[in-house]
């Protein structure tokens, strides 16, 4: 399947709806990851991890973060890096209560995990709640691959999906099609998002349909 940098539907949401909501593109991206997150399955990415030096209580993730799952304490990223590259599948599961990943994912058994209730992914950042300084930490993440420019590379039947979904959010968040037409009155702008809402779910299902669909080499193994 073709692989398409996840801007594509971007750009083609702002040239569909407002191309001066073009300064809204770093907001535009984080919700694109957002759905590509709701399309996709975890199990579909590996995993890797990062040391990073915790000054405060936020740090920014790697452009590559798919999904943080353990933070660590201390410096740990080569044994876990050489573990998680021997393991040609790792199967995720977590709590459905807590979103907790430490009783299933491999760690070194000396390193102590932060625990997640004391941390949480924010908009591209990991943020604590307690404050620290100068203080080692590893991230072990699940990564997606990423163009020269850091953008995440998605499956081509993900962007009409995407584009739905950022249509979704402009004409929720900023109004747009009440400013492009004198003659649309609240109910009914609030008909149209719905409409578009119920748009980008089916679009969705047809993107995860798409992913499933056998392959012209692999119907030719039955």
């Amino acid at each position: 399947m073709k692989r398409i940098s996840i801007q594509q539907p971007i750009i083609d949401a702002i040239d569909e709806t407002d191309p001066s909501l073009s300064r809204f593109q770093s907001q535009m991206i984080k919700w694109a990851k957002y759905i590509e997150k709701e399309i996709g399955s975890a199990n579909a990415y590996k995993f890797k991890s990062v040391t990073f030096t915790l000054d405060g209580c936020t740090f920014t993730l790697p452009d590559d973060c798919y999904h943080a799952a353990m933070i660590l304490n201390g410096d740990y990223s080569e044994q876990c890096n050489a573990r998680y590259l021997t393991i040609d599948w790792t199967n995720v599961r977590q709590d459905p209560r807590t979103d907790e990943y430490s009783d299933w994912l491999w760690r070194p058994a000396e390193a102590m995990y932060t625990n997640p209730f004391l941390w949480e992914e924010v908009a591209g950042e990991i943020q604590m709640i307690n404050d620290f300084t100068d203080t080692e930490m590893t991230l072990i993440y699940q990564y997606i691959e990423t163009d020269d420019r850091g953008f995440w590379i998605i499956n081509e039947s993900h962007v009409e999906a995407i584009k739905r979904y950022i249509k979704f959010k402009i004409a929720q968040k900023f109004n747009w099609k009440i400013f492009k037409s004198d003659k649309m009155l609240r109910s009914g702008h609030v008909q149209f998002v719905a409409e578009l809402k119920h748009d980008y779910n089916i679009a969705i299902r047809n993107a995860r349909a798409e992913d499933g669909k056998v392959t012209p080499l692999e119907r030719s193994k039955y």
